[in-house]
């Protein structure tokens, strides 16, 4: 028989529990250009010109989102996209001179910004976080699958509309 946590434990980890995930939000928020924007132009200036549906998969997100995104960076003029002569259906992304230029003028003030995120802990506590957060990680990635979330979201919050 499983024995019952007791409440200090329980508070203790719904305390974890937020603080992580007003972790995860601060940071997504603070540095900006996660998985859209900038994430492409990253991979684009990494990788070279590679098609739409390439870029999609890299990103695990839909096409709709991705179509999107890109649309607002050939817009600003930071990517082209051509079709493919070999298969027209097929949309060739590339990164232009000026998406190089955003892309460098922002890892640079990110990079300052991610620095500044753990300044207030000594290279002890630094070090410290590292080794606990990638436990926890290696615990998380070695968790079984869940069927609800390997579903769409958007299939989820229809469900939750009914």
């Amino acid at each position: 028989m499983q024995q019952e946590p007791s409440a200090a434990p329980l508070a203790q980890r719904e305390q974890l529990y937020e603080l992580m995930e007003y972790a995860s939000r601060f940071i997504h928020h603070y540095l900006g250009r996660g998985k859209g924007q900038g994430r492409i132009l990253y991979l684009l200036n990494r990788d070279g010109a590679m098609t739409q549906q390439e870029l999609q998969g890299m990103l695990h997100i839909q096409s709709s989102s991705t179509s999107e995104i890109l649309t607002k960076l050939e817009t600003a003029g930071f990517i082209t996209r051509q079709r493919d002569e070999a298969d027209k259906r097929r949309c060739i992304v590339a990164i232009t001179p000026a998406g190089i230029a955003d892309l460098t003028e922002h890892e640079a003030a990110r990079q300052e910004r991610r620095a500044m995120l753990y300044d207030s802990l000594t290279p002890e506590e630094e070090a410290e976080l590292v080794r606990i957060l990638t436990k926890l990680r290696a615990s998380w990635e070695a968790l079984p699958p869940r069927h609800a979330q390997s579903r769409q979201p958007a299939e989820r919050e229809e469900e939750s509309h009914q």
